[in-house]
């Protein structure tokens, strides 16, 4: 929709919001919200620029680590799309989105944020900064609540790549692989670009320092430079890459480390593209928004992980399913039939010919909530509930399916 109020206009009405809430009273709960109680906050709490929304923020954080983490994390920074006044907007010419909050997260590889922090700029009243630098202490604090010595294998991009923090991470028994600004290691030479390139693509160099930290410059279009503590060029393997002189497809040899950071560095880039925008003019509800919106994938990405589970298995549902069976179990479950305001004079044109009504599955929380579930006779059509090719008249007003309703049978009671 262009704009929230849309959803309630006459020509783009969307039933599952405006049957839920008149338009008003979601605009007057939008500007009543609030996370902090204003006149209740120390001047040190103030200190802090986003002590409006703090507690919100510690509260989620504290949820998503409460899920015991995976094997490999990717760190990254998130956008968040502003474009609006504030003294926390960045720019970013190389993002999609280019103005907004920069946070830093830290995701699994299938997507969930275990741990997130907002970027305050420069002047965050942090605690002093470590030997590893502004973009190192990033890594290690979203890798603090990883439990040390079980390992964890943490991936990140030359931002945040440097030898010393890969050694302290080592010391804590977290293994890393990222790619890195060769101005980050010193003392290293290894064959430079141009003699890589005259060997071919494929062709690679590599160094192992006394701490068994190994740095591996590989040459594709251009060289790459991969810097790691547990796993090097061996196994070398292959990948397919299309040749321009001989308009060809051709297998290029690839080293392991390549391969691995390939693989599960794109945790926080899949949990990005699965967020969405919203508009306020309040700058700290972007935030907010973006959160509650990560909270969905999140508990989408444990459905997922638990569906997987069972047996037999069954096809999760997808993202955009997930996310409205929730809405509907939020606004529904417990609830009864939503009646409000008065009729229309004249009833709304209909210019679409009759079809047969489309179901959709509804959430159990909402089917088993014994409210207002009242039967109402309508065209005769399959029952939901039966195995059997039963028919009936029954039709439940609240979870919109027809259920049979006899001496026989009593699938509205089931």
């Amino acid at each position: 929709m262009p704009n929230v109020r849309a959803y309630w206009e006459m020509e783009t009405k969307y039933h599952a919001v405006c049957d839920v809430m008149s338009r008003d009273r979601f605009l007057k709960f939008l500007t009543l919200i609030h996370f902090q109680d204003n006149f209740n906050v120390s001047d040190d709490a103030k200190k802090d620029k986003l002590w409006k929304l703090r507690p919100w923020l510690k509260k989620l954080r504290e949820q998503f680590l409460c899920i015991p983490p995976e094997e490999c994390h990717a760190v990254d920074e998130m956008m968040v799309p502003f474009k609006g006044k504030s003294h926390l907007r960045v720019y970013m010419p190389a993002k999609p989105h280019k103005w907004g909050f920069k946070m830093w997260g830290r995701a699994g590889q299938s997507g969930y944020l275990y741990d997130f922090d907002v970027c305050q700029g420069p002047e965050n009243p942090d605690k002093e900064r470590s030997d590893v630098g502004v973009t190192g202490d990033v890594v290690l604090k979203m890798t603090s609540t990883l439990p040390a010595g079980r390992n964890h294998k943490v991936f990140a991009d030359n931002y945040f790549t440097s030898v010393l923090l890969v050694d302290h991470l080592k010391e804590r028994g977290i293994h890393y692989i990222g790619t890195v600004r060769m101005n980050r290691v010193k003392d290293c030479n290894m064959m430079d670009e141009k003699e890589l390139k005259k060997q071919g693509r494929g062709s690679m160099d590599f160094r192992v320092n006394q701490e068994n930290i190994i740095i591996v410059r590989w040459f594709d279009s251009k060289a790459v430079n991969l810097l790691s503590s547990y796993v090097g060029i061996e196994p070398t393997g292959s990948v397919k890459r299309w040749d321009r002189k001989t308009k060809t497809h051709i297998m290029v040899p690839r080293p392991a480390i390549v391969e691995a950071y390939n693989k599960f560095m794109g945790g926080v880039d899949l949990l990005d593209m699965l967020s969405a925008l919203y508009k306020s003019r309040r700058w700290y509800m972007y935030i907010w928004w973006h959160t509650v919106t990560v909270a969905v994938i999140n508990a989408w990405n444990l459905y997922r992980r638990d569906q997987k589970k069972l047996e037999p298995r069954i096809k999760p549902m997808a993202l955009r399913r997930f996310q409205a069976s929730v809405g509907t179990s939020l606004t529904s479950a417990g609830k009864g039939k939503i009646k409000r305001g008065r009729p229309l004079s004249s009833p709304e044109p209909d210019s679409t010919p009759p079809r047969k009504r489309q179901h959709s599955s509804v959430p159990a929380d909402v089917r088993k909530d014994g409210i207002d579930h009242s039967p109402t006779w309508e065209t005769r059509q399959r029952c939901k509930h039966c195995t059997g090719n039963h028919f009936t008249h029954v039709y439940c007003g609240k979870c919109n399916v027809h259920l049979c309703l006899n001496k026989d049978r009593n699938c509205l009671l089931s």
